[in-house]
């Protein structure tokens, strides 16, 4: 018994020794891979509390299983130990990988993508390379020389009972006190997530976020819920008195009674039809595309000369961090349930939406799209709200004569300007075309692995900005410098758009044509230390019809576009629509000077719901903050705000999944 236990102490040193040096290691990993700053040193290695709890609960859980097969087995009970080593290091050089390219820890979004989706993501935005042998080679030698050392472990002298006692005492009472669960689910002493991310263990992290997410998945009443749906509704309708919610039944439906706030700020048509309406989804298209607070760079200068023509709303805000909720949110203003609003059932949650009264108000409606329009269901979504046409090539014909074949880079889809080159093609000879029509595109340039035919000139036009720029900061330098291919893509994606453009404003109904034009969410690359900002985009209306141009500063969302416009419509034009909707969004609020009305929920691309913003209040996972005109955030420490900010999030989150779930949006028609 004596030597089987210190033979076990011995081996768990060993791991001790393996979890300081993959520690170092991915320190030193994303120092020379990402360039994280010594700054982050300290944070890294504070890890190791989290660590030594492992450490723990791996020495008391294993500890009879190991002494009974020590036992009769010595040597195999040692080289099942040294498996697990070489496991523990392989997997942490694997999630160091992962955090290497997506700045941030493996979670359970792994279970959010089909197969299929998960390789279409991965090898659009990784590449093997060099650096990544290096490190996981690193990582298997260290491996090798602690297994190395496991023969002399198993010869040595045992020790005295003086020493196993207090490493047992030790060991057991740390496992059995310490809830490291609930550490790593509540984040605990950590001021912001991404310290946080830095220093936990990243093995444990990954295993309890795809272990709560798996058990999260089997609830399957509304009893499960953290609280009954009545509650978390009388809740969430009491904090919008605004709304009439009159069916106990479907909490989100309400009486369609949004203000038309748009019809002071446009002209009537010539024609007296309601106006055409394009819609513009540009991947990746935040407010500040090099990460700084106040850029002096533009890359888009086209869309900026539409923003300051029209009507310009700065700080629109996406619901989700990718691009899976976009269509739901400006749509048909719909909550995301638990895995976002198309990923949740085999068919989707009945609703309504702008698409289908645009349609039944005589509408003709195409969307296009450069991709696979089966990842996160984009053609469902459109094929089911009644759209007329669907532009989506096949991406599998060879040396087609239309587009240019991108799977050799992996790339999504089409460039942009393949893309608006073919909707233009079908547009022109479109026999059923007729006014009033209804276009959506959502582009693919601004995507990783940001690849585009001829970018070398556009590349070098971002330099030749920098130079001929004044006052730019040595930040926005360094990272426009960074992100020089980025940014190339965003000026070719700015001028296919003018293009696109040329071709409307050639046609004899551009006049009677409103233009709508927003991100699905910011730019994923770009630093972003406040995470509010990931998800602010900007939304720009331009027209003809615009009597005059106004830059509003207010927060909108991509919830409030849906309700808007049926609004002016309805009230400028033979344009019906029902008495009654689901619309979480409501009228914009055209205010000049900054402010925030709205209560917002956002989806992570794990599909956790963490961020929440009410008024000048944000909360992301445990850290409430206050920000400004400028999107800046100061950390304030007011725990009953906080908890009530939470609990809004939570009844939200209740009622969210539930009618999604349960397809409670709206009563059967």
């Amino acid at each position: 018994m004596k030597t089987s236990l210190s033979v076990w102490i011995r081996l768990n040193v060993l791991f001790l020794v393996c979890l300081v040096a993959v520690r170092l290691l991915f320190f030193f990993e994303l120092h020379f891979r990402i360039e994280a700053g010594w700054e982050a040193f300290p944070t890294v290695m504070s890890g190791m509390m989290f660590d030594l709890i492992l450490l723990c609960r791996v020495f008391v859980y294993g500890l009879i299983p190991f002494v009974l097969m020590h036992r009769f087995l010595p040597k195999a009970a040692c080289g099942v130990f040294c498996g697990w080593l070489v496991l523990y290091t392989v997997v942490e050089a694997l999630l160091a990988e992962y955090y290497c390219n997506l700045n941030q820890p493996l979670d359970q979004v792994i279970l959010v993508y089909t197969p299929e989706e998960l390789k279409e993501t991965v090898s659009s935005s990784t590449a093997l390379s060099m650096a990544q042998v290096f490190w996981f080679v690193l990582h298997l030698a260290c491996a090798t020389a602690l297994v190395s050392l496991c023969g002399v472990v198993r010869k040595a002298k045992p020790f005295s009972y003086r020493v196993i006692l207090p490493v047992l005492a030790v060991g057991l009472l740390v496992s059995v006190f310490v809830n490291y669960p609930r550490m790593i689910r509540e984040e605990k002493h950590y001021a912001t997530h991404d310290a946080f991310c830095l220093a936990v263990n990243q093995p444990s992290y990954s295993w309890f976020k795809i272990k709560e997410y798996r058990e999260d998945l089997r609830k399957g009443t509304a009893e499960d819920y953290d609280k009954s749906v009545s509650e978390a509704a009388a809740a969430y309708q009491a904090l919008h008195p605004e709304n009439d919610y009159d069916h106990p039944e479907y909490p989100f439906y309400r009486k369609a009674t949004d203000p038309d706030v748009l019809g002071p700020f446009f002209n009537q048509t010539s024609d007296g039809l309601p106006p055409n309406v394009v819609f513009i989804v540009v991947e990746g298209l935040g407010r500040r595309l090099t990460g700084v607070t106040s850029p002096t760079l533009s890359f888009t200068p086209f869309i900026d000369s539409l923003a300051s023509a029209g009507l310009f709303w700065p700080n629109c805000f996406s619901t989700s961090e990718r691009t899976f909720g976009v269509l739901p949110s400006v749509f048909a203003s719909v909550p995301q349930g638990r895995l976002g609003f198309t990923a949740t059932l085999s068919y989707l949650p009945k609703h309504h939406s702008l698409l289908r009264d645009l349609k039944r108000n005589g509408y003709t409606t195409s969307f296009f799209y450069g991709g696979d329009a089966s990842f996160d269901r984009y053609g469902d979504f459109m094929e089911e709200n009644q759209t007329d046409f669907l532009f989506v090539p096949n991406l599998t014909v060879q040396d087609s004569s239309q587009y240019v074949l991108l799977a050799k880079n992996n790339r999504w889809g089409l460039d942009d300007g393949p893309l608006f080159e073919g909707a233009v093609q079908h547009k022109r000879y479109d026999t059923l075309a007729k006014r009033p029509y209804a276009d959506v595109y959502l582009t693919l340039t601004t995507h990783e692995p940001f690849l585009i035919e001829g970018i070398e000139p556009y590349e070098q036009r971002v330099v030749e900005l920098l130079e001929q720029t004044d006052g730019i900061s040595e930040k926005e330098r360094e990272n426009v410098l960074k992100y020089k291919n980025v940014y190339a893509c965003y000026l070719y994606m700015d001028q296919c758009l003018k293009e696109l453009f040329a071709y409307y404003a050639s046609r004899p109904d551009f006049e009677n044509t409103l233009f709508v034009i927003t991100g699905d969410h910011r730019m994923a690359q770009a630093p972003h230390a406040i995470p509010i900002r990931k998800y602010n985009v900007p939304l720009v209306i331009y027209s003809p019809l615009v009597k005059q141009p106004k830059t509003m500063n207010a927060v909108v969302s991509h919830l409030d576009i849906t309700p808007s416009m049926n609004a002016y419509l309805h009230a400028n034009y033979p344009y019906q629509i029902d008495d009654h909707c689901h619309w979480l969004g409501t009228s914009f609020d055209t205010v000049a000077a900054f402010r925030n009305t709205r209560k917002l929920a956002f989806m992570l691309n794990n599909r956790d719901v963490v961020d929440y913003m009410s008024g000048d209040y944000y909360i992301s996972n445990n850290t409430l903050a206050k920000f400004d005109e400028n999107l800046s955030a100061t950390v304030v420490k007011e725990e009953p705000l906080y908890h009530s900010l939470k609990e809004e999030l939570d009844n939200f989150q209740v009622l969210s999944r539930f009618v999604v779930q349960f397809n409670r949006l709206e009563p059967p028609r």
